[in-house]
């Protein structure tokens, strides 16, 4: 698949940057400090302040096999470099610049993120549907999974008209769409693994991570995000994007926040729709590791239409996320055509704090079921629904230093593939 998701919450960063006053100082000691360089002797902090920021963060993720998954002769002669344990790292640069902060003209933001991956992932190995390692999926760059890449996935520039109304445009960068507080996002690196959790997967084969496109921002009040547009439909992380843009998909997301018995909580609707589609190549996309599906080595003919309808929220039961808990839930539905999942669904649990003692560190615990479409390859291959349960401990070191904790168990969609249980640690550092 050359395709997958999108939210289209990626104006969050935009209208966040304009509601803030004043950016916060990158000083004070090593342990209390929000980035590991610290203010750079005063030029980071007089940086911010004139609407400049640069961030540089690395995670590294080491995750073992511990029973299961997919193994015997074909695989070996299939990937003879995989192994049990594996280990890969994942780098974030961001340039971020707010015209009206450095002096010219108000409610405009300049974005621009590359991003680069080395290392490999026990995805191939572990047997499942749903990558283990959602990390190691980003960037997304089609015919490199499991390979060391480094792509520019977004330049954007987004203009706000009004505190409600804005227009973002450039090479998008969709990976924070269909995100959720509780559940993370497919940028997240600081809560669940698996990628089930982190998104809906039937965004597979409607709408790309990285392409060309416009949207509007809508914010009728401070509990109402809207957006919707257009962009290409093919993935164009590491490649030319004038020249990956095959179909076109619209998307629209909009989140609302509200209070139950006086709790904070979010609820998140969105609709995608491709069309002037022809041709999905079902083995292709690293986002998915479906071992038969990738051994063919042919494209698979489909329709050049298919829709997407996804939902999330969350409700805090104590406190709010500052310090607190709560319940989270994910579902998204597909025509199934080309989306290899039809259906998906995950719950669970998660929070900030544990006790007086370790206010920031973040926990969380959910299962998760996908269903596999009527597509004749799946078929002919015997994938069928899979379903799993994780959990996870973050140890907030210092504010730019968290080391996490992390036990999977799956019960595979590929009949070759036996339950596997997953355990790993991810460090994540922020300079």
């Amino acid at each position: 698949m050359r395709t997958l998701i999108t939210g289209i919450t990626l104006s969050l960063l935009a209208t966040t940057a304009l509601a803030e006053e004043a950016p916060p100082s990158f000083g004070g000691d090593l342990l209390t400090r929000p980035k590991l360089t610290g203010d750079w002797g005063g030029v980071r902090d007089d940086l911010a302040s004139h609407g400049v920021t640069l961030d540089l963060d690395a995670t590294q993720v080491t995750q073992h096999v511990a029973d299961g998954g997919f193994e015997g002769r074909l695989f070996n002669r299939l990937f003879p470099e995989k192994h049990e344990t594996e280990g890969s790292a994942m780098f974030n640069m961001l340039l971020k610049l707010d015209t009206g902060k450095a002096g010219l003209w108000p409610g405009g933001f300049l974005t621009v993120r590359g991003e680069g991956r080395v290392g490999d992932s026990v995805d191939p190995r572990a047997g499942a549907l749903m990558p283990v390692n959602g990390d190691a999926i980003l960037p997304t760059v089609p015919g490199h999974g499991g390979q060391d890449v480094l792509a520019l996935t977004e330049l954007t520039y987004a203009q706000f008209f009004s505190p409600q109304f804005g227009l973002v445009a450039g090479l998008l960068n969709m990976a924070e769409g269909d995100s959720n507080e509780l559940a993370g996002s497919l940028r997240s690196r600081s809560k669940f693994l698996n990628t089930a959790f982190r998104l809906s997967p039937v965004f597979i084969g409607a709408a790309p991570v990285v392409a060309l496109g416009a949207m509007a921002v809508f914010i009728p009040n401070d509990d109402i995000l809207g957006t919707a547009g257009f962009l290409n439909s093919e993935e164009s992380a590491g490649f030319n994007p004038f020249e990956e843009d095959a179909g076109t998909s619209f998307a629209t997301e909009w989140k609302f926040k509200h209070q139950l018995a006086g709790l904070p909580g979010k609820q998140t609707f969105g609709f995608i729709y491709a069309f002037d589609r022809d041709r999905i190549d079902l083995g292709a996309d690293p986002r998915l590791h479906v071992i038969s599906l990738a051994t063919t080595g042919s494209p698979v003919v489909t329709g050049d239409e298919s829709w997407t309808l996804y939902y999330n929220a969350h409700q805090y039961l104590h406190g709010d996320e500052k310090g607190g808990f709560g319940l989270f839930v994910r579902a998204g539905v597909s025509d199934g055509h080309p989306s290899p999942i039809k259906w998906n669904t995950a719950f669970g649990l998660g929070g900030r704090g544990v006790g007086s003692s370790r206010p920031d560190d973040t926990w969380g615990i959910g299962g998760f079921a996908v269903g596999a479409s009527n597509e004749p390859v799946l078929n002919t291959f015997q994938i069928h629904d899979e379903t799993g349960f994780e959990a996870w401990y973050n140890v907030a070191l210092a504010p730019w230093l968290h080391v996490t904790g992390d036990v999977q168990y799956v019960d595979s969609a590929i009949q070759r593939a036996d339950s596997a249980w997953v355990v790993g640690a991810r460090t994540e550092i922020n300079f």
